[in-house]
């Protein structure tokens, strides 16, 4: 028994023995374990399991003394299998933690895939020449020479294309913009749906414009959606030197609140140009609302500025705006003010004509309204505003009213959206007293016909879940 224990093979054989089953059996559990969470490091316990660990062990029971007498290329040839397995698994683990694991926003995680291949191949033929060098005593200093005389030579024949993509490749190892990020580069603008190491694709709208990575990374461009503000579009506007510019302002600053594409943390603002010009600045959720949000805001001004009495572009004369239809709209309202013709005719003097394109705000809640409008043609959308949304609760049309609660002097719950475009004649509630003392039918047709959208609005309310208030039961 002592002379086995005395001989060199038995300690190793014996660890062997003992510590092969221990830790395959150690690094299944591992292996389980990383499996359940998902993690990618699993793979790379299974190769160190099924591959690493075994051939470890044959190289420590075939490198003893006498156990391949005359035959010594076998422990080289196990000790070349072992020493490339080491190499795989190294790699694996250093790319495992240093990229797998790397936080979104990181530089890790923005580190091009190519690089990472590239130096992993470096890594890879330097461990092999190393690893020949060690077992095999092969001289491997003229390998590296002439991989480096190799190098310079392909480097200087291809210096202008390498050196196109390594620009590019460091465009995107710096990530100035990311997938979805609207951009204005060379005169295009759009917004970024692939980066790969060649080429950036712009979405303009009007198809795809693909732009090289050298190209951006040797020129300027700007990223929109990378301000600390909101995107901001810009449209200049220019009114009649009579126009007073603080009217001006405020009836801009009003067109583009109602804009429903605007950012809800910065309001718009109107600034006073030289001359009768003016600029509005119309912060924007996204850069991609840009050009919505202004064609939006340059078709309602338009409408808003006659209702103003204000002259967009120098403009003075309002055609549609005339005497004789005013007439004949005060003759289509007569029955529903319970008037004659002649008395309507007498209502000229102070009743109003207007226009609202689609989507503009006749009525807002919880103003006082200083007018009743009757539509003379167009619809409207009459609803409420929840915590859940915009409910609607009827839609009106010719000859309906808008702005019931002027008489009662209270405030309304409910908002008029224009679904098309909507003329309506505006009386004034001063006016609207004295036909209710002439003829009180018409203030009985107002209150029930408010009952009648209060109905409404508590059937449209009750499908949603939600209840209207009996004290603010007051709808327009």
């Amino acid at each position: 028994m002592a002379d086995i224990v005395s001989q060199p093979w038995f300690w190793p054989a014996l660890i062997v023995s003992i510590g092969l089953p221990l830790v395959l059996i150690g690094l299944t559990e591992m292996h389980n374990a990383l499996a359940r969470r998902g993690s990618r490091a699993a793979p790379i316990v299974v190769m160190v399991r099924n591959y690493l660990v075994p051939v470890a062990a044959v190289l420590i029971l075939i490198s003893q003394p006498g156990a391949w007498r005359d035959q010594g290329t076998w422990p080289k040839a196990i000790a070349t299998v072992f020493g490339l397995l080491v190499i795989l698994v190294v790699i694996n683990a250093i790319n495992h933690l240093i990229f797998h694991r790397a936080e979104k926003g990181s530089w890790r995680d923005r580190f091009p895939t190519i690089f990472s291949d590239l130096i992993r191949f470096v890594f890879i033929v330097v461990g092999i020449a190393l690893l020949f060098w060690w077992v095999w005593d092969a001289d491997v200093a003229g390998i590296f020479a002439a991989l480096g005389v190799t190098s310079i030579i392909v480097g200087l024949a291809l210096q202008n294309a390498v050196g196109s993509i390594v620009s590019g490749l460091f465009l995107i190892f710096e990530s100035p913009f990311e997938l979805g990020d609207w951009i204005v580069a060379d005169g295009v603008r759009g917004q970024v749906v692939e980066v790969n190491w060649r080429a950036v694709h712009i979405d303009t709208g009007n198809g795809i414009v693909v732009t090289p990575t050298a190209k951006l990374a040797g020129a300027s461009f700007t990223n929109l959606s990378r301000g600390p503000e909101p995107f901001a579009a810009e449209r200049e506007l220019s009114f009649a030197t009579d126009d007073p510019p603080v009217r001006v302002r405020q009836l801009l600053v009003d067109v583009a609140r109602d804009i429903p594409l605007l950012s809800e943390t910065r309001e718009p603002t109107a600034t006073t140009l030289d001359g009768s010009r003016y600029r509005v600045t119309l912060p924007l959720r996204s850069p991609a609302d840009a050009s919505d949000a202004l064609d939006a805001f340059s078709t309602r001004v338009w409408y808003a500025a006659r209702r103003a009495d204000l002259h967009l572009d120098g403009d003075l004369t309002d055609d549609w705006n005339s005497a004789s239809r005013l007439q004949d709209a005060l003759h289509q309202i007569a029955p529903m003010l319970s008037v004659s013709p002649a008395d309507a005719e007498a209502l000229a003097a102070s009743a109003r004509l207007e226009r609202y394109c689609q989507g503009e705000v006749i009525l807002r809640p919880g103003i006082v309204p200083s007018s009743t409008r009757f539509v003379l043609a167009g619809r409207v959308m009459l609803g409420v505003p929840t915590d859940s949304g915009f409910v609607k609760i009827t839609e009106l049309g010719r000859d309906d009213a808008i702005g019931l609660t002027a008489l009662t002097r209270t405030g309304t719950i409910s908002r008029a959206i224009a679904l098309t475009e909507v003329e309506v004649v505006a009386i004034p509630v001063t006016v609207l007293d004295d036909i209710v003392r002439a003829h009180p039918v018409l203030a009985r047709e107002i209150v029930r016909e408010n009952e009648n959208r209060v109905r409404l609005a508590r059937s449209a309310l009750a499908e949603i879940g939600e209840s209207l208030d009996p004290g603010r039961a007051v709808l327009g």
